[in-house]
């Protein structure tokens, strides 16, 4: 007998679909009335996996369309779905009346199909629905069987079986056939997967094989398929703000900081707890976090859900550090620190505002901020980001950091970036420096633009093929723009690093290695910082969401060698 990997992890797949599939159709992305009756609970799925289950179901509906208006009136015509779990295809084609004179046959493993069936003889509209049912097959595989909808429990990897179960099932191998596979082949070895193509393209001879499928496993999100901020202290070490992450065995946003020493082998961290009476820090991510001379950090904006987002900001005091490392401590005791962030206070956005202009920043998230000094005040300049009702912000802002007032840089001006979010900015000499983001129409941008912190000038930067990246993060280093990581629409390799010349302009990439199938790297959704006197980039957190599998976080902090990068 063959011995066979687990199934339960592959059938959870299922499970999780459905949930993203229902979740898709709540938002209106795509109608199908009958997911509800399959789904276990009612979860909302982020806007990526939403849009990204709607691509999913327009190009199989299309798929469907094409099949059966290109076979109208031929007398018999199946549609064979390899690994259905518990899709919905057959009860949408057959209220739409697409399946006159088809027969549509389902195979998912045994338990999967029988649990599909359980579910459909407990709702009347599905039951009502069902064809009726021919005599119990001998073939204990054939689950189901009945004039035109038959369902199938098999194993895709068990070629034998799998035809064992078509044939006493009674389906046409000669008929016009579709054969499809939505997600399933990329779960399944690539030997077993080659026999299963194999084995159709001859059993099947009037037939079309398609399969919707992940491409590019050999980036990150292909094998496995979030937003923090660190900032660098003075004393090596980096404290690490919010996000989203794993606590008390959950994914769930994040409160309260992280201590983490970069100046060991080890990178031992504390979690700091943080006096705040005013509770104005919450559970926040895509914020922004900054440190000033004096030792202040400066959080501003964020959300903690897509329709609460945080308009204050948060300045948190640190009056000491010092870890104290385990190899200090008895054996029994686990690493602590001797100080922690003791104070925390709130300014309110909207209750300050500028002497040369009365508007200030709406709330945001995804946005960026940045340090400048200007004479003797120092200066935070924000810029673009995500709103409220699905804007997309192109405004700049600068914050006075004495008075805590506003300015707001003209916009309507040669060279000015447009709305962006998911973009990254950095300080070069007296100048602002702007990389790439996603625009009001959700276009990942190949820009780099400028702005004159003396004059309030904007400029964008021609640089010959430079790639379109968002959600990376960006720094300064001999003249040269770092870019760090990011995501991308092209069917390559997710973007690795990115240098490019500030002085002339010239770009190169280099492009990640590949991947660990147990420990990949997700180079988007991190933080990073500068380490000059290492010539290091250190890069904490990241990941995404897989359609299947949920989400991916980053478990280890990763370095880039600038010696090596840039000389």
């Amino acid at each position: 007998m063959l011995k066979m990997k687990s199934q339960l992890p592959v059938q959870g797949t299922n499970d999780s679909s459905i949930i993203s599939k229902f979740s898709m159709a709540l938002k209106g992305y795509f109608s199908d009335e009958f997911l509800k009756f399959f789904a276990a609970n009612h979860r909302h799925r982020s806007p990526l996996i939403n849009r990204g289950y709607y691509i999913r179901a327009k190009a199989m509906e299309r798929m469907f369309h094409q099949f059966l208006q290109t076979l109208f009136g031929f007398p018999v015509k199946q549609i064979i779905s390899l690994g259905a779990g518990f899709d919905t295809s057959y009860f949408r084609l057959k209220s739409e009346k697409f399946l006159c004179d088809s027969t549509f046959i389902e195979v998912d493993f045994e338990s999967v199909i029988t649990r599909k069936l359980k579910c459909v003889n407990s709702h009347s509209v599905l039951k009502a629905m069902m064809p009726e049912g021919a005599p119990k097959c001998s073939n204990k595989s054939v689950i189901f069987q009945g004039r035109n909808y038959i369902l199938i429990g098999a194993d895709l990897r068990v070629i034998y079986e799998l035809d064992k179960a078509l044939e006493d099932a009674g389906i046409s191998f000669e008929c016009p056939t579709l054969i499809f596979s939505e997600c399933a082949m990329t779960y399944i070895d690539v030997e077993s997967s080659n026999r299963l193509i194999e084995w159709a393209s001859k059993k099947f001879p009037n037939a079309a094989f398609v399969t919707y499928e992940q491409i590019h496993p050999d980036d990150g999100f292909g094998l496995i398929m979030f937003g923090q901020q660190c900032v660098l202290l003075p004393n090596g070490l980096v404290l690490t703000f919010g996000g989203f992450g794993i606590q008390d065995g959950k994914h769930q946003r994040l409160g309260g900081c992280l201590l983490t020493d970069v100046t060991t082998e080890t990178f031992q961290s504390q979690k700091l707890e943080v006096e705040d009476q005013g509770h104005c820090m919450g559970q926040r991510i895509h914020h922004c976090t900054v440190l000033l001379k004096d030792q202040r950090l400066v959080v501003i904006g964020g959300r903690s859900s897509p329709s609460k987002a945080y308009n204050e900001i948060v300045t948190l005091r640190i009056k000491s550090t010092t870890l104290i490392h385990s190899s200090e401590l008895k054996s029994d005791t686990k690493t602590q620190t001797s100080g922690d962030i003791v104070s925390a206070e709130a300014h309110v956005l909207t209750h300050q505002y500028s002497s040369t202009d009365s508007e200030c920043p709406p709330a945001r998230w995804r946005h960026t901020a940045c340090v400048v000094q200007l004479g003797d005040v120092e200066k935070i300049v924000v810029f673009g980001g995500r709103a409220p009702g699905h804007k997309v912000l192109a405004s700049c802002f600068i914050l006075e950091t004495e008075k805590w007032t506003w300015e707001k840089v003209p916009q309507d001006q040669p060279g000015a970036p447009g709305p962006r979010h998911s973009h990254s900015c950095t300080v070069w000499k007296s100048v602002v420096v702007i990389s790439g983001g996603v625009d009001l129409k959700e276009k990942p941008l190949a820009a780099v633009h400028t702005l004159d912190l003396n004059t309030l000038k904007w400029k964008q930067l021609f640089i010959p093929s430079f790639i379109p990246r968002y959600s990376h993060t960006s720094h300064i280093w001999k003249n040269n723009l770092i870019l760090v990581g990011g995501v991308n629409t092209f069917p390559t390799a997710s973007p690795g690093v990115g240098v490019v010349n500030l002085q002339t302009c010239q770009y190169w990439e280099w492009h990640l290695p590949p991947q660990d199938l147990l420990r990949p790297i997700l180079l988007h959704n991190h933080s990073s910082v500068l380490q000059e006197e290492r010539r290091k980039i250190l890069i904490f957190g990241g990941g995404g969401n897989c359609f299947s599998f949920g989400t991916h976080l980053n478990t280890c902090v990763i370095e880039i060698d600038l010696q090596e990068l840039c000389g």
